[in-house]
């Protein structure tokens, strides 16, 4: 009888035990399943970004318009993760065409979405566009930037001049109508 009692107790505290054991086990499959879902959640914003940007690459949307650009949705991948390779990778692709997607922008007489464009090139620039020796350029979009950048001060000086111009020749036009003949 004794025997069967102290097996009854024994089995008690072996079953609370098991009870802890699974509990704990529980727990911590838990929390590890939490944690490992909430990366996948920045990976799957982080593709939809990548895809959107490759949409707009494909589009020849690599500046323009605002809020839908290759260049701004790559940015906001690297707001996600500022070490993403595609993202780098592709942004330094897009640079030249971008430049010169600026520069038909300034040379159609847009300044100021010129200004925007020149902006996100700049952005980009900032410590991003270094040597490469696999493409033998050496901070080349420095020299890119200042260039274009120039190009858009010289248009802006010709079109106040224009306009200045113009203004003159109104003027000259309301005297002439207000002198009496």
């Amino acid at each position: 009888m004794q025997a069967l009692a102290t097996f009854v107790s024994r089995r008690k505290l072996w079953l609370g035990g098991l009870l802890v054991l699974i509990l704990a086990g529980g727990g911590w499959w838990h929390w590890n399943a939490r944690a490992a879902a909430a990366p996948g959640a920045d990976d799957s914003g982080t593709r939809i970004l990548l895809g959107l940007a490759g949409d707009a690459l494909h589009d020849g949307r690599r500046v323009a318009p605002v809020g839908s650009n290759a260049f701004e949705f790559y940015f906001s991948v690297l707001q996600f993760d500022p070490h993403n390779r595609t993202a780098l990778d592709q942004l330094r692709d897009a640079f030249k065409p971008a430049s010169q997607d600026v520069e038909r922008t300034i040379a159609t007489g847009d300044l100021d979405e010129a200004q925007r464009e020149l902006q996100l090139l700049r952005a980009y620039d900032v410590g991003n566009y270094k040597y490469d020796p696999a493409r033998y350029e050496m901070h080349s979009s420095n020299y890119r930037l200042a260039l274009l950048g120039s190009y858009l001060d010289a248009q802006r000086k010709l079109q106040r001049q224009q306009h200045a111009e113009e203004a003159a020749a109104i003027s000259a036009r309301q005297v002439d109508a207000a002198v009496p003949r």
